[in-house]
């Protein structure tokens, strides 16, 4: 499909579709609006609520939730310039129902509940790394090795963080605790409760550029991925290494904890590996493997339907939908294919109904993975005005 992206700048633009015109589907740039949604016609609100997402979280499907997933991507979302760079985590879809996403030097945000779009920030080095750290307080990493911590209701920067060396390429919080690392191999855990001098640990074991972090739902455990191929365990109460998970054979960026079984790790490895490994992270052996035939870039569980989602690179560029009810014996269900370049990133929306993928390709990609919940599960809880109030 041809299409033309200006190079000048950083443009979003949303566009809705069906299977009919899918084909027909074009990608144009406005350069007066970012993520224009022009004259379509008006989008379902997605509920925000978190309460409302506990309450789903770990349901599984019954005769009045009947999911349907299409091969067809619900909506798009044209993304010029967004990094192909694996190692990086530029995109996250938070409990609050909006979407963050680092292009180039800027960080927008999109509000899956009423469509609006906002730039929440513009500087000086280019976007590495974001990171939801609560409803209202957004993580953004940089390639020049610098963090801010920004309150995206009143747009300020909080915080700013300078112990790397190098870029900041992945982050992840557990309650008062955010871990950061990226190219300089250390990982810092920051005590946000803390202006000055809030590092209260430091994790040195990898030796290349990390590029997963993900603490469990406890916050006891942190996985740690890198390009080492290397994933580590770590124990917050005793700052320090706890368990080395080896049999990777290529950098491990993708991993995700089992919601419904919290000890139970599941990473993915990259083009020399290909593989998704299922973790006991309480004795650090895997007990399962699938080869996946391609670069696993990105690994979500979807808890609503016991299902694990990956995203893979060459040559098949897919999204894989795994039956993971019985993890010892998950199995592939769908594979979804629109992207035309490695599939870097996942967001799933709260509600989990809608799926988010980024790919090299310079798209967002949604995809309908359920139904949604009831009109009155649905009614807005807030307006663009005052989302990210606390």
């Amino acid at each position: 499909m041809d299409r033309f992206i200006p190079k000048s700048k950083s443009k979003l633009l949303y566009q809705s579709h069906t299977q009919s015109n899918y084909n027909d589907l074009l990608y144009h740039i406005n350069e007066e609006k970012v993520l224009n949604f022009g004259n379509q016609k008006q989008q379902q609100n997605y509920p925000i609520s978190f309460l409302d997402q506990l309450h789903n979280q770990y349901r599984l499907p019954t005769q009045q939730t009947v999911r349907q997933i299409s091969s067809v991507p619900e909506k798009i979302l044209d993304a010029p310039d967004i990094a192909d760079d694996f190692y990086l985590n530029i995109l996250e879809w938070g409990n609050n129902n909006v979407l963050s996403v680092g292009l180039q030097n800027k960080v927008y945000l999109w509000n899956a509940s009423n469509q609006h779009i906002e730039q929440l920030l513009q500087a000086t080095s280019n976007v590495t790394a974001v990171h939801w750290i609560n409803d209202h307080i957004l993580g953004v990493g940089f390639d020049d090795a610098s963090i801010k911590i920004v309150d995206v209701c009143s747009q300020q920067t909080i915080t700013q963080l300078y112990y790397h060396n190098e870029r900041v390429s992945t982050m992840s919080s557990s309650f008062e605790l955010l871990s950061t690392s990226g190219r300089d191999n250390v990982i810092f855990n920051h005590d946000l409760r803390e202006k000055n001098n809030n590092v209260v640990g430091v994790f040195q074991k990898h030796t290349q550029e990390v590029c997963g972090l993900k603490w469990n739902s406890s916050g006891t455990t942190l996985s740690s991925g890198a390009n080492d191929n290397q994933l580590l365990l770590w124990d917050k109460r005793q700052m320090s290494l706890r368990l080395s998970c080896e049999g990777h054979c290529a950098a491990v960026k993708a991993m995700a904890w089992c919601p419904w079984l919290p000890n139970i790790l599941v990473s993915g490895g990259g083009s020399n590996d290909k593989n998704i490994k299922f973790w006991n992270s309480d004795t650090g052996l895997c007990f399962k493997s699938i080869d996946t035939g391609s670069q696993v870039c990105a690994l979500q569980f979807l808890p609503r339907y016991r299902e694990l989602i990956s995203s893979h690179g060459f040559s098949k560029f897919q999204i894989s939908i795994w039956n993971a009810e019985v993890i010892q014996q998950a199995k592939l269900v769908q594979e979804l294919q629109a992207h035309k370049s490695r599939v870097l990133h996942l967001g799933i929306s709260p509600d989990q109904s809608m799926l988010c993928s980024a790919a090299g390709d310079e798209t967002l990609i949604f995809w309908r993975l359920g139904t949604e919940q009831s009109n009155q599960d649905k009614q807005e809880m807030c307006s663009s005005k005052n989302l990210f109030l606390r």
